[in-house]
């Protein structure tokens, strides 16, 4: 039993992952444009309940069919927001379902089935991103109704669905490469916004060393002339030091403002810094080597956890490694330290400053953050993006 329990527990968390994942995709708001689309084509599956019910079927038959629809047609609305975000597998297995529930109505209301293949035929272009897997899915689909013409004859009126099926799958592919174009273009521009921040900081860091030349040049100056005037003009030497002083003040006050706002949190530079910092605290770092790039947006945020999840790990944990994992969409921080009391304890201790804190900056960046106990005996800290 123990056994098996630990085999299918993999099972049920990756699971449980993945419904968390369909659940962030359903909310989405990139989703709303689709359940009106598809709001609209299910309009004309009315004809779909029309026929079942004018066919020549037994009342239990056609109340199952009716019954069945139901999900079928649900599955059309939300199985494509579920799994957008999801690998190429899950989302054929997700197809490969679909159309296998598609099948299953052949055996209850006969070859009128074949009109339940055009929502199939939207999805699979929807999903099935790559252009090699669309054209062998649709090609697929279509040729279900031409084949089944050459038993029952071309007049039969199911075979219309074959054409239609090549239509709406052409019509939905397109419509989804559009969107995936406008995902890239807004990611490019999101690039571009993001060099130009760089560059204007850059560009004002350009001119502070201007400033501050000037200011420490007036400052050498006026530091001359002061060490002359100790002896022969004791009062205007007085004067020139406290211009000194308050130039020194200025200077040091505009460089404070400009490195405290000026500074890009990131998470590449914190990486760095968790090493050091774990290494100095006797902690052994096991530290991605060769992170996958993460989105500007989320840098800034990942940053900020990693640097507070290694300051409680040093603080807290009492942990002897810590593990830091990367992708594009999270970053999670595991310890074998004593546990999650540690850490919320000294969370309460450090109220405004500690995990609550964080966890304030990571709803205003739009991602998630979640503490719970760690595989490893420890903590983990995982931020994740919250629509992922």
């Amino acid at each position: 039993m123990d056994a098996v329990a630990h085999e299918t527990a993999p099972v049920a968390s990756r699971f449980g992952a993945w419904w968390s994942r369909a659940v962030a995709g359903i909310r989405n708001r990139n989703a709303r444009g689709w359940y009106f689309g598809a709001s609209f084509g299910l309009i004309y599956q009315i004809i779909m309940f029309v026929s079942i019910w004018t066919a020549p079927l037994s009342l239990g038959r056609q109340v199952l069919a009716t019954v069945l629809l139901v999900p079928f047609y649900l599955g059309f609305l939300f199985v494509p927001p579920m799994n957008w975000a999801e690998s190429r597998a899950v989302r054929l297995t997700a197809i490969g379902l679909y159309w296998a529930y598609a099948i299953g109505f052949f055996f209850i209301i006969g070859d009128v089935a074949f009109w339940l293949w055009i929502l199939v035929a939207a999805i699979a272009a929807t999903l099935a991103e790559e252009y090699v897997l669309v054209v062998v899915l649709v090609g697929a689909l279509t040729a279900g109704p031409l084949i089944y013409g050459l038993f029952v004859g071309y007049g039969n009126s199911v075979v219309i669905a074959a054409p239609i099926i090549f239509s709406v799958a052409a019509m939905m592919f397109g419509i989804n490469r559009q969107i995936m174009a406008m995902r890239r273009l807004k990611e490019a521009q999101g690039e571009m916004a993001r060099l130009a921040v760089v560059e204007e900081r850059a560009r004002f860091s350009r001119d502070l060393h201007d400033v501050l030349g000037h200011s420490l040049t007036v400052v050498t100056v006026k530091s001359e002339l002061a060490r002359r005037l100790v002896s022969i003009d004791p009062a205007r030497a007085e004067d020139e030091i406290g211009d000194i002083e308050r130039l020194s003040r200025a200077a040091l006050a505009d460089l404070r403002a400009a490195v405290g706002g000026y500074r890009e949190m990131n998470v590449a530079g914190e990486l760095g810094a968790a090493h050091a910092a774990l290494a100095a605290a006797d902690i052994e770092p096991h530290l991605p080597s060769g992170a996958d790039p993460v989105p500007p947006d989320l840098s800034e945020i990942f940053g900020w956890v990693l640097r507070e999840a290694v300051t409680n790990v040093i603080r807290h944990s009492g942990a002897r490694n810590c593990w830091v994992r990367v992708t594009r969409t999270e970053l999670t921080v595991d310890d074998d330290g004593r546990g999650l009391p540690a850490v919320a304890n000294a969370a309460a201790r450090h109220d405004g400053t500690g995990l609550r804190g964080l966890r304030e900056r990571a709803q205003q960046a739009g991602t998630q953050l979640e503490v719970s106990p760690s595989d490893r005996g420890g903590v983990r800290v995982a931020v994740r993006r919250a629509d992922a």
